[in-house]
């Protein structure tokens, strides 16, 4: 198909495609569309292949021009994309249409467009990343063991009041201004006194309360919480306490250490498990942290204009992922705080990535790709049927293949850049953790 192309740049990365296609070649297209109507086309009255001219352009004119100008755009617009090395972030958008019902005249669209943005990838050897250290202390291997009692804790019913560690079983209602909203009640809900999983005040309104006793509390949302529509806003909750459990922590036994996979029974193996899985934990985060140091490094030293198409789509992205964790439909209009940003982050990052594997002419380690995969799949019951899941799946072995990709990447910066290590406390580093 022979069409003439103008380009026009709107911004650095906006681009302006107008179209024209001859005359003759829509009429082409009509012309052959219209014969094959005539051919296989019904009309009460007449039999197939005998409709009179006038009454094909009657009854399927307009429709059999519309599907030919539609196919023109399909064949047309790719062409012209490629012929002018135009490779569009996200789907072009046709803005104008000319003569589309005019026989005798070009046919002319005008397509909206962002491209992938150009930008300058800074020097890998002056790039400076911090990565932590962290000396594990006997301190710490307390500390974790008492997180993990307290994880494997049991809980029964005592017969007095509520007091701070206690486990409660409530029913409640909430209103905003003396009225009803969304999800605004709760039965069998499980409160831990002093746990912080509620809004403040909550659990503190809780403590001295009796079972069947009902509590009436005035409180406030913070003005950060994750839902706008309640953020900041004055809220009546009245609760009912169903059942008062007190926490048991389990004994540093036989049964403990199988529960956590012990090696042996005493108390020196159980400590010596508990370090095992420290180590591996601050290994994790370390290595974890330094990736993130290195992509925001990366991404402070580089200014990227970002396709709006593509923000747009992570945002939604974003919102599904969101909803379907939270499994909350009424919730799917409100905003989010944070969404925006974190959508520019990921598309930059997903530009400055692709950007650098293509330029150093990376492919996913097909090895680290298995290691992956195998690693995904032994956390699973029937890890044979989960790998063979991921390898059937484009999906799902393309996020893999991304995954390992990024490692590479983060390895290749890692051998050029400078590593400024440094000395911190464990709790230092699992703040703010993932």
């Amino acid at each position: 198909m022979h069409v003439s192309v103008e380009v026009k740049n709107t911004s650095p990365i906006g681009r302006q495609v107008t179209i024209t296609v001859p005359s003759e070649q829509v009429i082409a297209e009509v012309n052959q569309k219209m014969s094959e109507v005539a051919r296989r086309g019904k009309l009460p009255g007449f039999r197939q292949g005998k409709i009179p001219k006038s009454q094909l352009e009657k009854n399927f004119g307009a429709r059999v021009r519309q599907d030919a100008i539609s196919q023109i755009i399909e064949r047309s617009l790719p062409q012209a994309l490629q012929d002018h090395a135009l490779n569009p972030a996200g789907r072009p958008e046709i803005i104008e249409v000319k003569n589309a019902n005019a026989p005798e005249k070009d046919f002319i669209y005008v397509v909206n467009l962002e491209v992938f943005p150009e930008f300058d990838l800074p020097d890998y050897t002056s790039v400076k990343v911090k990565k932590y250290r962290v000396d594990l202390s006997d301190a710490n291997v307390e500390k974790s063991l008492e997180r993990l009692r307290e994880q494997l804790a049991s809980y029964d019913p005592v017969q007095r009041t509520a007091q701070r560690g206690d486990r409660l079983t409530v029913d409640y209602t909430s209103l905003l201004n003396g009225k009803v909203y969304p999800n605004n009640s709760g039965k069998e809900v499980s409160v831990d006194l002093g746990s912080g999983h509620f809004i403040k005040g909550f659990e503190e309104g809780l403590e001295g309360s009796s079972v069947g006793e009902t509590r009436e509390m005035d409180l406030e949302f913070p003005a950060d919480w994750r839902m706008e529509k309640l953020a900041g806003k004055a809220v009546h909750f009245s609760v009912t306490i169903k059942s008062i459990s007190e926490k048991k922590l389990p004994a540093l036994d036989e049964a403990f250490a199988k529960k956590i996979g012990a090696s042996g029974t005493d108390l020196p193996a159980i400590k010596a498990t508990v370090r095992e899985n420290l180590v591996k934990q601050v290994n994790l985060s370390i290595e974890e942290k330094l990736k993130k140091t290195v992509l925001d490094t990366l991404l402070g030293s580089v200014e990227i204009m970002l396709p709006k198409a593509l923000v747009e789509q992570e945002v939604s992205a974003l919102h599904e992922d969101m909803h379907r964790k939270m499994g909350d439909k009424a919730m799917e209009t409100c905003h989010h705080h944070g969404l925006d940003e974190e959508a520019e982050r990921r598309v930059a990052l997903s530009l400055l990535l692709r950007k650098i594997v293509n330029l150093e002419k990376l492919a996913p380690d097909a090895a680290k790709v298995k290691e992956k995969i195998a690693e995904i799949s032994q956390s699973f019951g029937n890890a044979e049927f989960i790998e063979k899941m991921y390898y059937e799946s484009r999906e799902l072995l393309s996020g893999i293949q991304n995954a390992v990709l990024v490692d590479q990447v983060i390895s290749l910066i890692l051998e050029k850049a400078t590593i400024l290590e440094e000395t911190v406390t464990l709790e230092a580093l699992l703040e703010n953790h993932g």
